[in-house]
């Protein structure tokens, strides 16, 4: 058996996802993986709790990628602080371990100016991401399948 080299990107558990470097993207497969609740955050020298959701995130910047159901990113353990979109990936979790969402992410005001939140895809781009998700699902069970038991 050869040396399984891989990329140190694919295990980035101290990153957080940045909405807004992502605004633009047209889909998220998002499937949240645990909770650290009330977790210190300090900004501008005031301290804050607030609940980290880590979660893998699959990102489809463009329709292009999301119709040939080619991600153009798999962020690993990444970590959602943001409140809103944390909140709801923590219902999602709630749900049961295997849930995940397929989302689109929007700007709305709040009453302290503006915050990201996760919006429904119309039918048509979340068929596309299930259809990626169950096409992702089968190859790893055919690969499980032709592996060699030991």
């Amino acid at each position: 058996m050869g040396l399984n080299i891989v990329a140190p990107s694919s295990f980035a558990g101290g990153s957080v996802f940045k909405p807004k470097d992502h605004i633009s993207d047209v889909a998220f497969l998002i499937e949240p993986k645990s909770i650290a609740r009330q977790q210190p955050n300090t900004y501008q020298g005031k301290t804050t709790y607030r609940d980290e959701v880590t979660a893998d995130i699959t990102v489809f910047r463009t329709l292009e990628s999301l119709e040939k159901g080619v991600p153009d990113e798999v962020i690993k353990a990444t970590r959602v602080v943001h409140g809103m979109l944390s909140d709801t990936l923590e219902k999602v979790l709630a749900a049961g371990p295997d849930n995940a969402v397929a989302v689109r992410l929007d700007k709305v005001p709040t009453q302290s100016g503006a915050g990201f939140v996760w919006r429904d895809l119309d039918a048509e781009k979340a068929g596309l991401v299930g259809a990626y998700a169950e096409k992702r699902e089968e190859a790893i069970k055919a690969a499980v399948a032709e592996a060699p038991s030991f």
